[in-house]
């Protein structure tokens, strides 16, 4: 009976130090959740902030976007500081001032926040509100492209590939704009087609130039679509191809390419990869010749339309 009695009181004397450590627990907890309830209602309110700010910005209510923006950056939202510093920087809203601009963006980047990272690495590479320091530059590109903003990425790329704020290093360039044009990035697809065009760091090869512009040209990229144009129409890394050829300079052309509309109106005069039309090719010649384009105003003396 004794020895039932110790461990009964052992036993007892046990479980309230476990019953008081665990109160102790839930004490705590309820301490933690009482401190982070007004943080997450503070986020949740500066995220409101944000979307409101996003409203009255696209409605191009820049005064009231700017006070939203303000509110909700002030209290820590990395996007309403993003989208503030770009409002200084561009004076939507409020007085332009670049040196108020790199200090939202600079907030907001240190919050890890990547499309800032990328805007605060451009600021020290151009030296827009802050002094110019390309190693400076490289630093924010490469916080950003290595959390896979292709902006950076392909920024990161060319910084290898002037050397500048890095040693030059020509596959390291080629490494970062690659991953930059896996993703979409239609700026580093084109960049991949002039590398592979132009052998620059690699081994020319028009095949894969050719077929770098063609993503880039799909996207609806300008020069890639007249360049992917001289590419059907001489066959360099893709068999001979008027048809193709004149819808490429086509699409190019609509968006105002001079050179672009020069050559589709030699197709039209010609009858290359669509059906002779010279009352079409004086109309494509004429757009060409007005952006000052002499083989196009020389195209028009031929034809007799000057």
């Amino acid at each position: 009976m004794p020895d039932t009695e110790k461990d009964w009181k052992t036993d007892w004397a046990e479980n309230l130090k476990r019953l008081g450590c665990l109160i102790a627990v839930l004490c705590f907890a309820a301490v933690v959740a009482g401190l982070l309830t007004p943080l997450q209602s503070r986020g949740a309110r500066a995220e409101k902030l944000w979307q409101e700010g996003i409203a009255a910005y696209e409605a191009k209510d820049y005064e009231t976007a700017v006070k939203y923006y303000k509110e909700a950056a002030e209290q820590g939202n990395e996007k309403a500081q993003f989208n503030l510093a770009r409002c200084y920087a561009k004076g939507n809203g409020v007085e332009q001032n670049q040196s108020e601009a790199v200090k939202w963006m600079r907030k907001a980047a240190e919050l890890g926040f990547a499309p800032a990272q990328n805007n605060l690495g451009a600021n020290y590479k151009t030296g827009t509100g802050v002094e110019q320091d390309f190693a400076e530059a490289v630093k924010w590109y490469r916080k950003a492209a290595e959390q896979g903003n292709p902006q950076a990425q392909l920024n990161l790329g060319w910084c290898y590939y002037d050397g500048g704020g890095v040693e030059k290093d020509l596959a390291e360039a080629l490494k970062w704009i690659r991953k930059a044009a896996d993703n979409g990035f239609v700026d580093a697809q084109f960049a991949m087609g002039c590398v592979y065009a132009e052998g620059a760091g690699v081994r020319e090869d028009k095949t894969e130039a050719a077929q770098w512009f063609l993503k880039a040209a799909e996207q609806g990229h300008l020069q890639a679509q007249f360049l992917l144009g001289d590419f059907f129409r001489r066959g360099d890394g893709v068999k001979q191809d008027w048809t193709m050829a004149a819808k490429w300079y086509l699409l190019a052309a609509k968006q105002g390419h001079p050179e672009a509309q020069h050559n589709l109106g030699c197709c039209y005069e010609n009858g290359n990869g669509v059906e002779k039309d010279l009352k079409e090719a004086e109309s494509w010649f004429r757009k060409s010749a007005e952006q000052g384009v002499e083989q196009a105003k020389a195209a028009l003396k031929r034809i007799g339309a000057e």
